[in-house]
């Protein structure tokens, strides 16, 4: 069994991992989660419940990149007994979920996304991959352009959400 310990979006997230292969059992906050796990490079597939997902998981040294049915994100190692810092900064970069090469770029500098939001899709290994809005934000760069090739980790899309959060609580406030 491992104990995982990361940082996501500003919030602790501690699990326990137990593999037995071809099985891998997660364990949070008194749920559990089985699946039988096959990797193909840097691609996990996974079944559960007669569903079959596939997910590409990249560990860096700073944490591990998670790519998901449209969404990266990235979990950043931290000590267990670190304190949970309130107001720690969330995510606010979009980097390549793997080495690819980019089909077409939906965001545009200065422009605000919801949650969900296409940003851009990259091809690799003959599939699409949607890259989408964590969460509401305002564009503040785009690194890429449509047709380039890009690297795992490349930065692609950089957010700003604070900025969309005060803008809502003010209107909201307004009301």
């Amino acid at each position: 069994m491992s104990r995982l310990a990361f940082t996501w979006m500003g919030r602790a997230l501690e699990a326990e991992l137990t593999i037995r292969s071809p099985r891998a059992t997660l364990a949070r906050d008194g749920h559990r989660f089985e699946a039988v796990v096959k990797r193909h490079g840097d691609w996990l597939e996974m079944e559960a419940g007669g569903r079959v997902t596939r997910c590409a998981a990249i560990a860096t040294p700073r944490g591990v990149w998670v790519a998901h049915e449209g969404r990266t994100y990235f979990l950043e190692r931290r000590h267990r007994e670190a304190a949970v810092v309130e107001g720690v900064k969330s995510a606010d970069e979009i980097r390549a979920p793997m080495t690819g090469r980019v089909v077409s770029v939906a965001a545009r500098k200065g422009s605000t996304v919801r949650e969900g939001d296409l940003l851009l899709t990259i091809e690799a290994m003959k599939m699409e991959f949607k890259l989408s809005a964590p969460e509401d934000g305002a564009i503040t760069d785009v690194l890429c352009s449509d047709g380039d090739r890009v690297e795992l980790g490349q930065l692609l899309v950089t957010l700003d959400m604070k900025t969309v959060r005060r803008s809502l609580k003010s209107s909201d406030s307004g009301s």
